[in-house]
């Protein structure tokens, strides 16, 4: 679903990765809030002052998320949309996971138990597995399911 933005200013910036692990899965994070059914993401956010490229943004997220190393494959696919009254520009990476350490995940979501909990979650790369959790963005929920064939071959 692509769309274009009127005024490009007010577009807020993300990054997301599609983390393939060694296990023919893929690393979501699961959110776990009161009063609200889990659902998963995948690990990412926005950008920052500091960040100089989308990549920077990428490996900072990721650290601060899952203290985690990766290398990046190649950008799957951008997504234009709103969501909470906010215009949205995702941009989702295939990455391999290195490797990560939870000891080292830092930012402001841990810090706070109002905001729930983020569990790191490894899925299988099987049709039956992605249909079987709510991906928070349903589009990337297609997206995975039609690219199952190539993701499990990387």
């Amino acid at each position: 679903m692509m769309t274009f933005f009127a005024n490009p200013e007010t577009v807020i910036k993300r990054v997301r990765a599609i983390l393939l692990t060694g296990t023919k899965s893929v690393m979501f994070i699961k959110r776990v809030k009161p009063n609200t059914p889990p659902y998963w993401v995948a690990p990412g956010g926005g950008v920052e002052d500091q960040d100089k490229t989308l990549l920077d943004t990428l490996y900072r997220e990721l650290h601060e998320e899952l203290g985690a190393r990766v290398e990046v494959i190649q950008t799957a696919f951008i997504l234009e949309h709103q969501m909470g009254g906010k215009q949205l520009e995702e941009h989702f990476f295939i990455c391999r996971l290195v490797d990560y350490d939870l000891t080292l995940r830092e930012g402001p979501e841990f810090k706070d138990p109002k905001r729930g909990e983020y569990i790191p979650d490894e899925i299988p790369l099987l049709e039956s597995e992605l249909s079987n959790i709510h991906i928070k963005t349903p589009e990337l929920a297609d997206w995975l399911l039609q690219n199952l064939q190539v993701l499990r071959g990387i």
